[in-house]
């Protein structure tokens, strides 16, 4: 039989049959139009009519035969739908072990279909649809294939299916797959907090649960109380060095992870009944509110500092700082490279051209001591005390608003109830003339430093700026209102947003509600859906542009199908440029965990006319491919260091500077040519202010933090990091107001290996990396320009005179022209026998042992720089006296547990001037620098 369907050249004897009356031949004649669908279905397809109708008849017997003819038929017609339909009347005939394109499109398509109705709520789910996807779900079980279960159960809302892929499976790597992979990426809060809460009970049915996982879980559902108490069951038993360990590195995680709403909560319900605060109580709630975690970030960054102040001098030296923007870029240039640092040398060696901003530059130069001094939150108001005004009087009101502004940096997402009071009492003290800049700059540093809490008291001070109408200070309340109700989807706070602004004049203040927005939906997803269709209908450009900060922040990092075809419609279609150059950048922030899809997607919009739209994907690279040294992204960005507008230049500038944050010439060798282009733009003597400003501010971001942090959207466990996030798209607002540009430090995350043990001390310990030391180095400092001697002068000669001297040249040319060739043969064989000499089998040994010793491992000690690619890189030594308490973490804070307690340990001593830990060590310390005040006389606005 098979081998005379093998030599049939035409179906057109087997389609004849299905004329005929007798059913047998009409069962015959579709048994073998099945088996040769694939060769003829082209010629079958003009009697689709003919199978249809048989199957149609429900007296016919073999109607799902016919069914599943008319589906392979409708597959190759490429009609999925009518295949579908037809492979669901063919019931158990339509089998799903075959391995076939057929089957395997169809089945796709039948998931896809069956996600799609159980989507909608209520909607009917045709019951033959279902069995076919359960039957899918079984063979699945049965292959042991359950990742593909646990990704189709999510997207289909069955649980229960998830349920049992989760006990069925390897539980503790599903569970962990579950939790890194597919939640985030959920569309519906709904549907994510029920995940959520199906993760934290399954965790919890093992006898020693993952107390990390569960409250990680347990944060992203906003359930402090139960956090608490797993805190007090792992620290009730202080005897337990394991759990209380444990303790800290989850405490350490939550503190990165969660909100700061959150962590407070939590420190609230830290108790032990009957009990005062033991040491190991006390030590849980100082990592929760950041202490410890800043106090680490501070000692690594201050030790590790390899700012090349040779940048910063000669950019100071070619920019004329007289200039208001030329001026401010400098100050964001020396901000971004001693971010965190607490290092501010540059400031002190060059009073004279501090002493020359004036205005707002004199605003964003004091505000600028906040980022340099980021999380020294022990000494903030004591540092920025000369700036601050005394007396409820102001005397200079730039930088007096610029130190409240730094005030909130340095407290940024860790503010303490002093701090917060403080910058709200200035809120309401201060009237005036000159209030409206104090109020400005208080405002700022208070979203700053409430940024999550979710406080109705900051809100409502933030609010009573807001509603006086000031365009100054009601645009930094209405970006601090978005701020500190960050990801709260708070109604009553975006009723009163939108409604103010409708009803305002001033266009700063509705360009910051409509960032303040997003910042309220951060992370809402699908519940942001009404909110941005509303905007998008309105007619003022400003609230349109609400619409897209709402979409980035509400699927950002989701890489959300549905978001992205918005932002693409509005980037095309929008008639504002604003509105299209911010749509998208928005792909960047929704896309930054796939950062290898942008390039490909705004490729085109690279090089779209409107030079809005060509910026924002430059920054839309940027922002999703931060440091990670995208080779496509940088070949679509280095042309546009040529383009013909400046501000298109500027967004290149700072997207590539992103980019190759961390990277040096052995691991990029892109970087010293870009290096070299921001100092070639810088010299330029033509060159527009704007693109000047971009290189300049370039410099500063891709030496940030004296070279030592990375652009971090995301956290080293790939969950989010809000705060980086809300300082990304804070920081893009540079666009209309240069201050902004300040927030980018809330991006910056130190890429470092801190290994604490149980007294949160650094142990004198190592690591090992596999691979080239090189790869990971820093980037060599820039050599200064030797002064050679002067040269002479070249003496005049008269053109009678030159004639004369060719003509002689000419005649010795020929008498040398042997002599010439003789001594080019002899070049050629000094060459050759160089060559020679280099091909040695000595030589060769040489070589071939270098190359070996640049491939053995090198030892990376604690407190040291490791690289976000470097991870991959660094073990744990065997054998090691120090185990981390969370296995193969390699970078961030690390809880180590010491395997010979009894020994002495050998600690790290602090280096930062004010610790009290250098007593203890004999390691030399770094002098406190001598105070010193901004040169800044009285000056009224």
């Amino acid at each position: 039989m098979a081998a005379h369907i093998d030599s049939l050249t035409s179906a057109s004897g087997l389609i004849s049959l299905l004329d005929e009356e007798e059913r047998e031949l009409q069962y015959y004649g579709l048994t073998q139009l099945d088996a040769v669908t694939e060769r003829f279905w082209t010629e079958i397809s003009d009697s689709i009519s003919k199978i249809e109708i048989l199957y149609e008849d429900e007296s016919f017997e073999h109607r799902q035969l016919a069914a599943l003819v008319a589906s392979k038929i409708y597959f190759h017609l490429g009609e999925f739908d009518d295949a579908l339909s037809f492979a669901l009347g063919a019931g158990s005939l339509f089998s799903l072990t075959e391995s076939s394109a057929y089957v395997q499109t169809v089945v796709n398509h039948a998931i896809d279909k069956y996600i799609e109705l159980r989507r909608v709520d209520g909607g009917p789910v045709d019951a033959r649809l279902e069995a076919v996807v359960e039957r899918m779900f079984e063979r699945c079980f049965a292959t042991g294939d359950f990742d593909q279960v646990v990704g189709i159960s999510i997207e289909a809302r069955r649980l229960d299916v998830l349920e049992r892929a989760l006990k069925s499976g390897d539980t503790k790597a599903l569970l962990a797959y579950v939790q890194k992979d597919c939640v985030d990426v959920i569309s519906s809060i709904q549907v994510q907090t029920a995940v959520q809460e199906l993760l934290v009970s399954v965790h919890m049915q093992f006898n020693d649960p993952d107390y990390e996982a569960v409250c990680m879980c347990l944060s992203k559902l906003n359930n402090p109380e139960k956090t608490a108490e797993i805190f007090n069951l792992l620290i009730n038993d202080d005897t337990n060095e394991e759990r209380v360990l444990s303790a800290y590195q989850i405490a350490f995680d939550l503190n990165a992870n969660g909100t700061q709403e959150f962590t407070k909560t939590v420190i609230t319900h830290l108790y032990l009944p009957g009990k005062e605060d033991t040491a190991c109580v006390a030590r849980v709630k100082s990592i929760l509110s950041g202490d410890e975690t800043l106090k680490l970030h501070l000692e690594f960054l201050f030790r590790n500092n390899k700012t090349d102040l040779n940048i910063l001098n000669s950019t100071c030296k070619l920019l004329d700082s007289r200039l208001s923007l030329a001026h401010s870029a400098i100050t964001f240039a020396n901000a971004f490279m001693h971010a965190g640092t607490t290092v501010d040398n540059f400031l002190r060696d060059n009073l004279e051209w501090l002493s020359r901003a004036n205005s707002w530059s004199k605003f964003s130069a004091t505000a600028a001591l906040g980022v340099i001094h980021h999380g020294h939150i022990k000494h903030g108001l004591s540092l920025l005390q000369p700036y601050l005004p005394e007396d409820k009087m102001s005397a200079s009101p730039f930088s007096e608003g610029g130190a409240f502004f730094a005030l909130g940096l340095i407290h940024s997402c860790h503010g303490s109830d002093q701090v917060i009071a403080y910058l709200q009492d200035a809120l309401v003290s201060y009237t005036g003339q000159n209030s409206e800049i104090l109020h400005h700059g208080a405002c700022l540093g208070l979203g700053a430093a409430g940024m999550g809490s979710g406080s109705e008291d900051m809100s409502q001070a933030l609010k009573n700026v807001l509603y006086a109408d000031s365009a100054v200070s009601g645009e930094a309340a209405a970006l601090g209102l978005g701020m500190v109700m960050m990801g709260s989807n708070n109604d009553e706070i975006l009723k009163d947003m939108l409604l103010y602004a409708k009803e305002t004049e001033h266009e700063k203040i509705i360009r910051a509600l409509s960032v303040g927005v997003g910042l309220v939906m951060f992370g809402r997803k699908q519940e942001a859906d009404p909110l941005v269709e509303r905007l998008l209908l309105e007619k003022d450009p400003l609230l349109r542009l609400g619409a897209v900060h709402t979409i980035t922040m509400a699927y950002c990092g989701t890489g959300d199908n549905g978001a992205i075809r918005k932002l693409l419609h509005l980037a095309v279609s929008d008639v504002k440029d604003d509105v299209r150059r911010a749509a998208v950048t928005g792909l960047g922030f929704i896309l930054l965990r796939s950062p290898e899809q942008v390039p490909r997607m705004v490729e085109l919009l690279s090089e779209s006319y409107n030079p809005h739209v060509r910026v924002g994907s430059a920054l839309a690279l940027g922002i999703a491919c931060a440091g990670t040294g995208n080779k496509a992204a940088i070949a679509i960005l280095e042309p546009m260091l040529d383009d013909s507008v400046d501000f298109v230049v500027e967004g290149a500038s700072i997207a590539l500077s992103f980019i190759l944050i961390q990277q040096n010439d052995a691991y990029e060798p892109k970087v010293a040519d870009v290096r070299k282009r921001f100092a070639a733009i810088i010299e330029t003597k033509n060159a527009q202010g704007v693109t000047k400003f971009g290189a300049a501010i370039s410099q500063g971001i891709i030496d940030a933090g004296g070279r030592n942090v990375t652009i971090g959207l995301t956290t080293s466990d790939g969950q989010l990091n809000a705060p980086a996030c809300a300082g990304m798209l804070l920081f893009t607002q540079f666009w209309y107001w240069f201050p902004l540009a300040h927030f980018l430090t809330l991006a910056f995350k130190p890429t470092a290996l801190i290994a604490v043990n149980a007294n949160m001390r650094m142990p004198d310990m190592e690591v090992s990396c596999v691979a080239r030391k090189a790869l990971f180095s820093y980037p060599a400092k820039i050599e200064l320009p030797v002064t050679q001697a002067p040269t002479k002068i070249a003496t005049a000669v008269l053109s009678t005179t030159a004639r004369a001297r060719r003509a002689g040249k000419k005649e010795d040319e020929k008498e040398d022209s042997s002599t010439s060739a003789g001594s080019a043969a002899s070049a050629a064989s000094a060459s050759a026998g160089s060559m020679e000499v280099d091909e040695s089998p000595d030589t060769k040994k040489k070589s071939n042992v270098k190359k070996a010793a640049s491939d053995t491992p090198f030892a990376v000690g604690n407190m040291t720089r490791v690289l976000p690619y470097q991870e991959k890189f660094v073990k744990w030594t065997a054998g090691s006296r120090y185990v981390p308490v969370k296995q193969g973490r390699v970078s961030g804070v690390v809880l180590v547990r010491d395997t010979a307690p009894e020994n002495p340990e050998t600690l790290l001593a602090s280096l930062l001037p004010e610790s009290q830990e250098m007593e203890e060590s004999n390691a030399p310390s770094a002098q406190a620098p001598e105070p010193f005040e901004y040169p800044f006389g009285t000056e009224q606005a």
